[in-house]
């Protein structure tokens, strides 16, 4: 398990699917299918290498065969063009590649998952191609159909990679106008590239650690049920000694006001060290590294997850329990923290997690709690307003309940599952009811004992 170390005095620690005009969608005539199927998990056709040189631009037709869970059960490479020696080879890549595909199960008249068939055509990319192409996982021809009929949202512009990368040098040139020169220093890792102004020299090798060490934790509970999306480039992190540093880089990029750190988009992270209490630089960049791993490896930009699932994930990690340096995703973390800052000498306060969770039973017991329908319809003023506590605080709660509150949810796959299907365009509602078979109203109780009782 990859552990964390201290900053210091402080804490801290895919592709284009390419289908052509004539592709159709074929179901089997004995079943009535009203919904579905639609790719949740998906990988893009590459070219091979052998290829390379050949002149060949391959297409190929297919017809696939998805169970009632939406798995892939059987893959059949109908046709091959232009027909060719490398036939064969095609034919495995198809069906390797496809064979791994996710879907949101068919569903009949009456809302219940039935196995169904799919056909169309599709064009390999070229390493190339998909190096520049904008980053999504819409394979399915039946997407554009749901898009075009309202059942999905029209998908936001994707920018290229050499727009992103563009708009990203354009964000670390401001961030440069506002770190001490005298004592900036920059470190580089597998994932990330790290500039900090801390007047302690090993200040940035501590966080370059901190911060490859929880996205290897991330890599390991996200990989084995989502996909992840390439990385085009490393993640920029900055972290001032000062906190008018990052106030200022904020107000120029033009967000809100933050706390000791944000994530901007796409890929920098920025925090400061002038914070008061030991776990409030911890909580923030666990809580701010979530949206950066999100943003590069579960949905890409311009492809975002609701505000509760994103914010509540977000807390969940921020929220959770540090074990002798190692992160437990979801343990909740009931201690105290002895702090020596200030003139005071040590302060013995609450974590920041307990607080959190003592001012959530606060709001339930007074009637103020957001209802898990209030947290998944909640506009942007909604949510980050004046009640932007309570949200931020349930969005925590719920991401928390939905992976904890039965034994059967514990694996975590279910609700993997439904940020597979939020991460495609579904409703909250229609993504709860589709993975956990529930509403928000059935389980509001459920949920508000679950709070009490955490």
């Amino acid at each position: 398990m990859a552990r964390l170390r201290r900053l210091g005095k402080l804490a801290s620690i895919a592709a284009l699917g390419f289908l052509t005009a004539g592709a159709a969608a074929a179901q089997d005539a004995a079943t009535r299918i009203a919904t579905g199927p639609v790719a949740i998990r998906s990988h893009q056709l590459l070219v091979p290498h052998e290829l390379a040189g050949s002149g060949i631009d391959p297409e190929v037709e297919l017809r696939v065969e998805i169970d009632a869970a939406g798995a892939v059960s059987r893959v059949e490479v109908l046709a091959i063009e232009p027909s060719s020696e490398f036939d064969d080879l095609l034919r495995f890549q198809v069906e390797r590649s496809v064979g791994g595909w996710r879907y949101g199960p068919a569903r009949d008249d009456e809302g219940n998952a039935v196995p169904s068939t799919l056909s169309w055509r599709m064009k390999f990319q070229s390493p190339e191609e998909e190096r520049n192409a904008p980053t999504r996982r819409r394979f399915d021809p039946q997407l554009d159909v749901l898009v075009s009929a309202g059942a999905l949202p029209s998908p936001m512009p994707q920018l290229t990679l050499t727009e992103r990368v563009r708009v990203l040098n354009r964000t670390i040139a401001v961030a440069e106008k506002y770190i001490d020169r005298e004592h900036r220093r920059r470190r580089e890792t597998e994932r990330f590239i790290l500039i900090s102004d801390a007047h302690d020299e090993s200040t940035v090798d501590v966080l370059a650690g901190n911060m490859e060490a929880v996205f290897r934790i991330l890599h390991e509970l996200f990989d084995p049920h989502i996909e992840p999306l390439p990385a085009r480039f490393k993640v920029v992190v900055y972290l001032f000694s000062s906190r008018n540093s990052l106030r200022r880089l904020q107000e120029e990029l033009g967000g809100r006001l933050p706390g000791a750190g944000f994530y901007h988009s796409p890929g920098l992270l920025a925090f400061h060290q002038e914070v008061r209490y030991f776990d409030e630089l911890l909580h923030t960049m666990l809580h701010e590294a979530f949206h950066a791993f999100s943003d590069t490896f579960l949905t890409g930009p311009g492809s975002d997850l609701p505000r509760w699932a994103e914010e509540g994930m977000a807390e969940y990690f921020g929220n959770s329990k540090i074990e002798r340096g190692t992160l437990i995703p979801g343990a909740v973390d009931r201690g105290r923290y002895a702090l020596a800052h200030g003139g005071r000498g040590p302060v013995r306060l609450q974590s920041l997690t307990t607080w959190n969770l003592e001012e959530a039973r606060t709001a339930l017991r007074k009637g103020e709690a957001p209802a898990i329908a209030d947290l998944m319809e909640a506009t942007a003023d909604t949510f980050y307003g004046e009640r932007a506590q309570h949200y931020y605080g349930f969005s925590w709660l719920l991401t928390h309940f939905l992976q904890h509150g039965r034994e059967d949810w514990e694996n975590g796959q279910s609700f993997t599952r439904m940020l597979l299907y939020l991460a495609e365009g579904y409703p909250s509602r229609d993504a709860l009811e589709a993975v956990f078979q529930t509403t928000p109203a059935e389980i509001q109780a459920e949920f508000e004992r679950y709070v009490r009782g955490l």
